[in-house]
């Protein structure tokens, strides 16, 4: 219905930031991840604060503990109502900013512009490696047009040695140009996490996400993705968002049936929306491996298709060919062009809040 960049930051009149998820949302909202909500609209312990924006905020950590987020999540709805949006289309719900109620939204695009007016000699020690990045992305051939800068790096609040570089490609075939181009490129300031690295990774930061991993496969998986480098010793990232015209679906042409908790696997015939948030794999022989009860609500004669995934933990997870292992919400999709399918769904908003959380994943079986 509507096309909104992803990961493209917005102020709210009630003081939120927030973060697009996905390019195309709802009618008269924007799906968005809640960055910072300030410190006077929820109450409690365990999540972090921060003095941003003239404000004590609250910096809503998803992640967090389960009880402290389920705490803050609570009084949320309580108090922001309007920021919830229960969709008929997915019987599932979203946060979301109405369109009435956004201040401002922070043009990605027009950061790159304002950086590369500034004269090398003027930059700091963090901009100074922002721009080296760019210039080393653009050798890719995508030009600083179809570039962007998000969080701290596009707001000046960041903090040098501690701030990740936050870098937006928009388009798809530009986003691919310039993962491929990272898989070759060398500067002396460019470096990827090793198998080795990533080995190390796995075994210091255990978490329900990597338990679902041998090790084996966790760094291998890990250390042949590109989005996620180290640049200067600085962490960064690249999103990759669609053009209005390229969005692998329109709002509104699919309703969706949850069905419950399942486990699939199948091999995966098409990778080329997986850098996209949200994103997915389609497969081929698709079949479910752990049930639970719902043997009673499939139907075999309709196909087991994709695994979409609105985490990018877990996107350019699965190469074409390779077999594809995946836990989450199944649905049965009701196309209006296309017919019936079925879709495993990794990282839905109320995955945080229930059991979910720490039995999702997309694997690949190698």
């Amino acid at each position: 219905m509507t096309h909104f960049y992803e990961s493209t930051l917005i102020d709210t009149i009630d003081g939120l930031q927030c973060k697009s998820y996905g390019n195309e949302h709802p009618k008269d909202f924007i799906i968005v991840k809640p960055k910072y909500i300030p410190a006077n609209i929820l109450k409690g312990q365990g999540l972090q604060y921060r003095f941003l924006f003239k404000k004590a905020m609250i910096r809503f950590n998803l992640f967090g503990n389960p009880k402290t987020v389920l705490n803050y999540f609570n009084q949320f709805k309580k108090k922001l109502p309007n920021y919830i949006y229960k969709s008929p289309l997915h019987n599932n719900w979203f946060f979301v900013v109405p369109e009435n109620r956004i201040k401002e939204v922070h043009n990605g695009r027009q950061g790159v512009v304002e950086l590369l007016k500034i004269p090398m000699h003027d930059y700091d020690d963090y901009l100074l490696l922002v721009r080296q990045l760019i210039d080393l992305i653009m050798k890719s051939g995508v030009s600083s047009k179809n570039l962007g800068l998000t969080h701290s790096t596009l707001l000046g609040n960041y903090t040098y040695g501690k701030s990740d570089i936050d870098i937006i490609i928009y388009g798809k075939a530009n986003g691919w140009k310039v993962l491929n181009f990272l898989k070759t490129a060398k500067h002396e300031k460019l470096r990827w996490r090793t198998e080795r690295e990533w080995l190390k990774y796995y075994e210091t930061h255990r978490t329900a996400e990597t338990s679902h991993f041998t090790p084996r496969q966790y760094a291998k998986q890990m250390a042949r993705k590109r989005y996620e480098g180290l640049f200067g010793g600085t962490i960064f990232t690249l999103y990759t968002v669609e053009e209005p015209d390229e969005t692998w679906f329109k709002w509104g042409e699919e309703k969706y049936k949850p069905l419950g908790l399942a486990t699939v696997q199948g091999e995966v015939t098409d990778n080329s929306n997986s850098h996209v948030k949200p994103g997915f794999y389609e497969m081929k022989n698709g079949r479910i491996i752990n049930m639970k009860n719902m043997k009673k609500l499939i139907d075999p004669k309709i196909p087991i298709k994709r695994v979409v995934s609105y985490s990018l933990n877990f996107l350019h997870q699965v190469l074409i060919g390779e077999t594809i292992q995946a836990c989450g919400m199944l649905e049965l999709v009701i196309n209006k062009r296309k017919g019936k399918y079925y879709r495993l769904v990794v990282g839905y908003f109320d995955a945080y809040f229930n059991e979910r959380r720490e039995k999702e994943y997309i694997k690949a079986e190698i």
